[in-house]
């Protein structure tokens, strides 16, 4: 049995290594729609549509035009970037396409600037293995 740890995972948008990556997360799960009729005591429940929000704590380089330019978007103008997402650790992956809508930057001395990721998936997941 093998034995993953942060070390293992890594990130990709548009199939570019976006940035050196601490850590990330995904929240998948999906809405549960009710259809419970009048006079029933009890409420039922159907499951809806699915949805997933990630983010990512990711060392920035200023040599990085990729990282840059989807930052950029994100910042500037207002226009969140979309692109393919690829979530890996070990030799399972998660993959989608999906918005960056926050970006929250960190430097502190002695230490390398970090920047914290948020992201919506858009769509069904594209690949899957769990």
């Amino acid at each position: 049995m093998a034995v993953l740890s942060g070390k293992d995972g890594s990130l990709k948008f548009d199939g570019a290594d976006i940035a050196r990556v601490r850590s990330w997360s995904l929240q998948g799960g999906f809405d549960t729609l009710e259809t419970t009729n009048l006079g029933q005591i009890a409420r039922e429940y159907v499951p809806g549509l699915k949805s997933a929000t990630g983010s990512a704590s990711i060392f920035y380089h200023d040599d990085n035009t990729t990282l840059q330019s989807v930052l950029d978007n994100c910042l500037t103008t207002g226009n969140p970037a979309i692109g393919a997402f690829e979530l890996n650790y070990g030799t399972k992956s998660v993959k989608f396409k999906g918005y960056v809508n926050s970006v929250s930057f960190a430097c502190s001395t002695g230490e390398v600037m970090s920047a914290e990721v948020s992201f919506t998936m858009s769509g069904d997941y594209t690949s899957l293995t769990l």
